[in-house]
């Protein structure tokens, strides 16, 4: 059973880990980067982003399709960089370029030498969540996520966002990604007595 976490507790947890990895999880606009900067800020570490493994929207199937596995990821990759860490502390990638929307020529290498994170949606993918010591996740409003986004500013891919990326990730919840995280931390939209309700 997660234990719902105020900021304080998510920090302290998060400077316990030793030498390992920490999962940041939740649905788009949840607060995973802004709590995973917080984390960071507090203690040093550093992030590998799940849009890291973003796949060139010309290599996305046609038609796209929500779904879990997300048909717009490289996630052979992912799931190979983070079983990497959890098994030798090293690993070696290439990430995606915003500045170009293609896959860097350039590898990024990264050691385990401090506790690192993984953040975004799927973190908590099924077949990762044993490489974590820690796993969070981010809960959120769903009711008003397009809103949200849209707030935010959704780019060349608006349309996307809206068919592909916030479909898929509703696929994702139904595998109940907060069942497999040790803490839940209140994000966009809600706070810890809405939290206490539910779990």
């Amino acid at each position: 059973m997660p234990k719902i976490a105020r900021m304080e507790e998510v920090l302290a947890a998060a400077g316990a880990v030793g030498r390992g990895l920490i999962a940041v999880d939740g649905l788009p606009c949840a607060g995973k980067s802004t709590l995973a900067t917080h984390i960071q800020r507090t203690h040093g570490f550093d992030k590998i982003g799940v849009d890291d493994f973003l796949l060139p929207q010309s290599r996305w199937p046609s038609p796209p399709t929500p779904a879990f596995p997300f048909p717009f990821m490289r996630y052979d990759e992912l799931l190979a960089a983070v079983h990497s860490l959890a098994a030798t502390g090293r690993c070696s990638y290439t990430p995606f370029d915003w500045a170009t929307l293609s896959v860097s020529p350039q590898k990024r290498s990264v050691s385990l030498t401090r506790p690192l994170l993984i953040e975004g949606v799927s973190a908590l993918h099924p077949d990762l969540c044993e490489s974590y010591a820690l796993r969070i996740f981010v809960e959120s409003d769903r009711t008003s996520l397009i809103e949200s986004s849209r707030v935010r500013g959704l780019g060349l891919w608006a349309e996307a966002w809206e068919k592909l990326f916030v479909p898929s990730a509703d696929v994702y919840m139904k595998t109940r990604p907060q069942e497999r995280a040790d803490l839940i931390f209140a994000g966009r939209g809600v706070n810890g007595t809405m939290l206490a309700q539910s779990y």
